[in-house]
This record gives structure tokens, C-alpha cells and sequence, in this order.
């Protein structure tokens, strides 16, 4: 992707480029990748994704009109395809050599719009992480979110491959009792990171007692997260009673995704599913409250600054900072998504890099 950092980014990946709803019939412009993006939905329902930039003069087309599947600049009135194609110059009957732009793979998945910015021959849904969870099930029920956090994407996914600040950080989340008894494991397997904390016996968290309908309630709880390369992570949080199987108890299923806007401004998209009382409205508005409260007031001022005080395009790594138990799992993540951009890169020619 033009402007793109080639030592932050890897491209031939899917990336969340929107919630499903987000994608309508008025073009919404993204920055992804450091690049411009605009997405519709075509006339047949299909969502499109281009570079936000025509060819002319650089305006953006999400400023432009839909006449149809076309896409027409609002500057000059040239109109690109669904595909990128210039198709239409309103000076003159010959359409300009160079005038075509880019268009994005995308693949509509678990409630969002993923985009692949990268080769667009490998681009393949199948190489999207199985999140099943949050496929359309009779008996769940499923709520989203977005936010905006000015700092580095690997600091967000940092922070939640390491929750063991979950404790301190998030009253709301944070199970009495559990930081001295937890037992912490990380798996790596297949290029996948694995995060498993277990908390015996420890009163169960705010958010897990609400849900499961018994408030400061003593039992076992959990919460297991995975990261896929680049920035994908399934979070598993629940409770049982002491020493029950985990599926007696209750369950609720995260997703964050998150995408980066440039080297120190990240899009943050969430999903939160669960079985218990789908129905439930109150429970359902507390969930989204509370969620919401914890990413913007907690999450977000710490990590941004984070971000202020390592400094834009800081490596973390050079500043020699102090590792921590619960570091491991957020290291692991850095050094397999290292691995796979210099892989990327040294696979280029080095005219396109």
C-alpha cells in the first residue's frame, strides 16, 4: 500500500476494516495501513473497497457521489467501477493512461468487513482464524463497538495479551482475590499465541457475576486469549463454580481487532457474545456500558500514555525495558509478527518494497 511503513506492517494479511453495518450505500472513508480507503456497498449488496484517491488530482472519492456501482469524484467527475476502473472522463472521450486506482479484497466474516491490503492473488477467506463464536447462532446474542486509540496497534495488542492488568486496571473485570493464585500459561503453536490465566477459588468479577446472575459470587474463573498474526484475538473470559467443568458455568466471548490507522493511531473494533439471557436488555445495554467504560476510560489514557512517553516510531525493545512474568505471551506475539513482515519483505523485489 503506498505510504505504507514496511517494518510495521504485514500486508498479506486480513485486517477488520469496518463493522458489517458500517458499509452502506454512503461512501465511508478509513485510513488503514496509513493509506486511504473508501468503502460502499455495491447496488447488489457486496461491499467494495478502493483507494480513497483519484488518479486526477488526489481528491478523495469518499467526497464523491454512488451513480450506480459507479464512484464518482466530486472534484473533477471522473467515475471509477467497483474494481478501481476509470470508466467514465467527462473532458473527453478518451479515458487517461494511469487513471485506474486500487481495489481491495475484502471478505464479510463474524460481523465485520476484513480487508487484505496486501498481494491480491493470495488473498483468500479461508485464511481468516476460525472465530465461530461469533457466527449468527439461534440462542446468543452478539453486540459490537469501535473506538480510537492514538498509539502503535502493537501496544493494544500488548495490553491484552497481557491481562494480568486487568486486576488493577478494571474494577469491573477484575476478580477478587486471583492476582496471588493465578496460574498463567502461554502456548505458541502454528504461529499462534496462546495467553491462559486460571483463577481458583477467587471472587468472580462484576462483569462475570452480573452475567451470571450471581453477583460476588466465590468460584473458578478464567481468562484465555489468543492472538493471530497480525491483529486478530479471541478472548475467552467465565467462571464455574469451585472445581465444576468451565462448561456448567457462565461464558462470554471476546473479539478485538485491532487495525492500524498509521504508526500511532489504531482502530479498535470489539464483539462480545454470549448465551446467557440473550434476551436480556438491561443486561445487554450493562455489558455495553461497562465494556465501553473499561476500553475509553481505562484502557485507552494508559495506553496513549504509553504511547506518549515511548515517542513516535520508538522501538520499545531498544529502551531496554523491564520484563514481567505475564510479558511473555506479548513478546512471543512481537517476535513471530517480526519474523513474518521481514519474511514478507525479503520475498519482494526490492524496486516494490
Amino acid at each position: 500500500m503506498p505510504g505504507e511503513t514496511a517494518l510495521e506492517y504485514l500486508r498479506n494479511a486480513w485486517y477488520a476494516a469496518a463493522a458489517e453495518a458500517e458499509i452502506t450505500r454512503t461512501p465511508l472513508r478509513r485510513m488503514l495501513l496509513d493509506t486511504p480507503v473508501v468503502l460502499f456497498r455495491s447496488l447488489d449488496g457486496n461491499p467494495v473497497a478502493l483507494q480513497d484517491r483519484c488518479a486526477h488530482r488526489f481528491a478523495p472519492l469518499s467526497r464523491g457521489t454512488l451513480l450506480g456501482d459507479e464512484l464518482q469524484c466530486g472534484y473533477h467527475g471522473l467515475r471509477y467501477d467497483r474494481g478501481g476502473r476509470c470508466v467514465h472522463n467527462p473532458h473527453g472521450p478518451r479515458i487517461p493512461a494511469h487513471a485506474d486506482i486500487r481495489a481491495y479484497p475484502l471478505a464479510s466474516r463474524y460481523g465485520f468487513i476484513w480487508l487484505w491490503p496486501g498481494d491480491p492473488a493470495l488473498a483468500d477467506a479461508a485464511l481468516l482464524p476460525d472465530l465461530s463464536p461469533f457466527d449468527p447462532r439461534p440462542g446468543y446474542r452478539t453486540q459490537w463497538g469501535y473506538l480510537r486509540i492514538d498509539a502503535h496497534y502493537q501496544l493494544v495488542i500488548d495490553n491484552l495479551l497481557d491481562l494480568s492488568h486487568v486486576e488493577y486496571l478494571h474494577p469491573a473485570f477484575a476478580s477478587g482475590g486471583a492476582i496471588g493464585n493465578t496460574r498463567h500459561e502461554v502456548i505458541e503453536a502454528d504461529g499462534v499465541v496462546h495467553a491462559n490465566r486460571w483463577k481458583p477459588g477467587c471472587t468472580v468479577s462484576p462483569l462475570l457475576g452480573r452475567c451470571w446472575g450471581r453477583p460476588d459470587a466465590i468460584g473458578d474463573a478464567r481468562s484465555c486469549i489468543r492472538w493471530h498474526p497480525p491483529c486478530t484475538l479471541f478472548l475467552d473470559v467465565g467462571a464455574t463454580e469451585t472445581g465444576a467443568d468451565p462448561g456448567d458455568g457462565v461464558t462470554l466471548s471476546f473479539l478485538h481487532l485491532p487495525t492500524p490507522e498509521s504508526g500511532t493511531r489504531t482502530h479498535y473494533f470489539w464483539a462480545a457474545t454470549r448465551s446467557h439471557s440473550p434476551d436480556d436488555d438491561e443486561l445487554t445495554g450493562w455489558i455495553q456500558a461497562t465494556t465501553e467504560r473499561a476500553f475509553m476510560l481505562e484502557d485507552e489514557p494508559m495506553i496513549e500514555a504509553q504511547q506518549d512517553n515511548l515517542g513516535p516510531g520508538a522501538d520499545m525493545a531498544s529502551l531496554h525495558p523491564v520484563y514481567l512474568a505475564p510479558d511473555l505471551a506479548p513478546v512471543k506475539a512481537r517476535r513471530i509478527l517480526a519474523r513474518l513482515i521481514e519474511a514478507e519483505r525479503g520475498a519482494q523485489p526490492a524496486g516494490i518494497r
